[in-house]
């Protein structure tokens, strides 16, 4: 039975990766990999301001154990039941609205183009869980959250260009914990800690920039969770891809990504410590996405399908996205000109 309730207790905690938790043996971190658009890293064509809207629909049916292995049901002996098979059928749906505030300012540190960033992010997600045996749908485990959730800032991007064949940039970004969360709440949309994140997004380009091979690292080093003493454990992701255009307004692009738990949670409040649930989990994401531009090199659309696989003390999930990026050309400078490829 002790089991049971450790399990069941992972899908009251959490509705998805990024979403609603207490202080749980499952922290997933912030950052999810596969799901940005390639060339959303690279070089910015010159100064201004830029609107981005990202939209993402998540969905998941299930929880992974250290084995990778979906959990699908669960042996007990129910007081009303007695032994039974609990099915264990699991649905998890969110939304999440990533609205981007994004800047490229004058100042060229050290040679390099210097932006700034900030994107607060809003939330709903609905789980359901049943939880008694098959045929019986009477009772399930319902919940349902919405709000603002935790804020991006990126107060650093330094971006290089090497001939037109190569950009590097240096990223340096923070998750500020301003989401609802409160220890023991059933919706919370944040996560109730700080996280740094750095990143150094590579581009190598041919055919005059309409492709695109892109490789990025993201370290991710995380803060304690508030009212806890629990600091959960630090992430890399290792992300690559290709992005080509086919013509000067359309483009595809294939993204790779995995991420991985670096250290272990710590603190004297990390109750699940010596459990199966006190090990590093894992995840890795493929997508798949196509751009547009309908307004030449002042709006950008794009969509995105992309899925979990090889997940471990992980929910798996498959994600659908919809961005979009404005150009107003507001506070541009005397460069703006640039070929949608190079965007």
């Amino acid at each position: 039975m002790k089991k049971t309730i450790t399990i069941l207790a992972i899908c009251f905690i959490v509705f998805f990766d990024g979403n609603a938790q207490q202080a749980s043996a499952y922290q997933g971190g912030f950052y999810q990999p596969g799901i940005m658009n390639i060339r959303d890293y690279a070089v910015p064509p010159g100064e201004g301001l830029m609107f981005i809207d990202y939209n993402y629909w998540i969905n998941s049916n299930g929880y992974r154990d250290i084995n990778g292995d979906r959990i699908p049901d669960l042996d007990i002996n129910h007081p009303d039941f007695g032994d039974i098979t609990i099915n264990f059928d699991t649905k998890i749906k969110a939304y999440v609205n990533a609205p981007v505030l994004f800047y490229v300012t004058k100042f060229k540190p050290f040679g390099a183009r210097y932006s700034v960033a900030a994107a607060p992010t809003i939330i709903s997600g609905n789980l359901r869980v049943n939880i008694l045996p098959e045929g019986n749908d009477e009772v399930k485990i319902v919940g349902k959250t919405n709000g603002f959730g935790d804020m991006l800032i990126m107060p650093v991007d330094l971006a290089w260009t090497f001939n037109n064949k190569v950009d590097l940039s240096l990223i340096y970004s923070m998750y500020v914990p301003i989401g609802r969360f409160e220890l023991g709440a059933s919706d919370n949309v944040g996560k109730g800690y700080l996280a740094h994140q750095i990143q150094l997004p590579t581009y190598f380009y041919f055919l005059e920039k309409a492709t695109a091979l892109f490789v990025m690292p993201t370290l991710e080093l995380n803060g304690k969770i508030k009212d806890t003493d629990i600091n959960p454990g630090n992430r890399f992701t290792l992300e690559y891809g290709i992005s080509q255009y086919l013509t000067s307004w359309l483009e595809i692009e294939v993204l790779s990504g995995h991420n991985w738990q670096i250290s272990s949670d710590k603190g004297d409040d990390v109750w699940w410590s010596g459990t199966n649930f006190y090990q590093k989990d894992k995840t890795n994401t493929l997508s798949f996405g196509v751009g547009t531009w309908p307004w030449a090199k002042r709006l950008n659309v794009r969509a995105k399908y992309a899925f979990d696989y090889g997940s471990k003390l992980r929910f798996q999930n498959k994600f659908f996205s919809l961005s979009a990026i404005f150009i107003p050309n507001l506070f541009t400078g005397k460069n703006r000109n640039a070929t949608p490829a190079a965007n």
